[in-house]
């Protein structure tokens, strides 16, 4: 074979691979990375979604939810594991399908915690804070005793974080003893109730913005109205 024949097919081959070895390392090379930093959440706001997307099954997600101060998570479950880091402020964690402050444990900066799937449980914000939780899609909130909302707009029965509530009439007798616009104090200061919660049989807690427009929750049994 001539010589110039056989140092062409060479570098036709070493082409060939070449290209076969870019297409390779393209494929296998990482998703892009991003950084998240931690910020202040805006009034009202709740839910941040850090990285991927917590509807979808399977998929790893990470989210960031504030927590105003005061306020309980009534008891509840999900469909996967979850995993908890407090990221600003203080949290505390408890087991069980009713809220019970005597098993809560503390959880402040950089405390980590693990709840099974469909195991239910309750916490309460301690101060304002940021609790930042991952896990693998799909991340629902389901509570064990529907809720009782009562907004401006009247009052919304809900069985899941994940779902608007619906417009209700029947509401149980004792819920929201206090209306919306009441001043109230607490331990946590003074204001005007603005919202409430009742879960039937355990509690009802009520939203309270300060005249500086700070927002904290108290139950029913630590507010006194003004």
């Amino acid at each position: 074979m001539p010589k110039k024949i056989l140092v062409l097919l060479v570098l036709v081959m070493f082409t060939t691979m070449l290209g076969r070895s870019q297409q390779t390392n393209s494929t296998s090379q990482p998703a892009p990375t991003h950084v998240v930093p931690l910020k202040t959440f805006p009034k009202d706001q709740r839910f941040e979604a850090v990285s991927g997307d917590i509807k979808k099954a399977g998929e790893v997600y990470v989210i960031r939810i504030h927590s105003e101060a005061g306020y309980i998570v009534m008891p509840h479950f999900h469909p996967e594991d979850e995993h908890i880091v407090i990221v600003k402020g203080s949290w505390a964690l408890g087991m069980g399908e009713r809220f019970n402050p005597g098993a809560l444990e503390i959880m402040d900066v950089g405390t980590y915690g693990l709840v099974a799937k469909k195991m239910a449980h309750f916490a309460r914000s301690r101060t304002d804070a940021i609790v930042q939780v991952h896990g693998i899609g799909p991340f629902t909130t389901t509570y064990v005793t529907p809720m009782y909302v009562l907004t401006d707009q009247g009052v919304l029965l809900t069985t899941s974080a994940s779902e608007p509530g619906q417009p209700t009439s029947n509401i149980p007798s004792g819920c929201f003893e206090l209306k919306l616009g009441t001043r109230a104090s607490g331990m946590l200061g003074e204001g005007l109730i603005i919202g409430a919660q009742c879960t039937p049989g355990q509690l009802t807690q009520y939203r309270i913005e300060k005249s500086d427009g700070e927002r904290f929750w108290a139950t029913s049994e630590e507010l006194k109205t003004l």
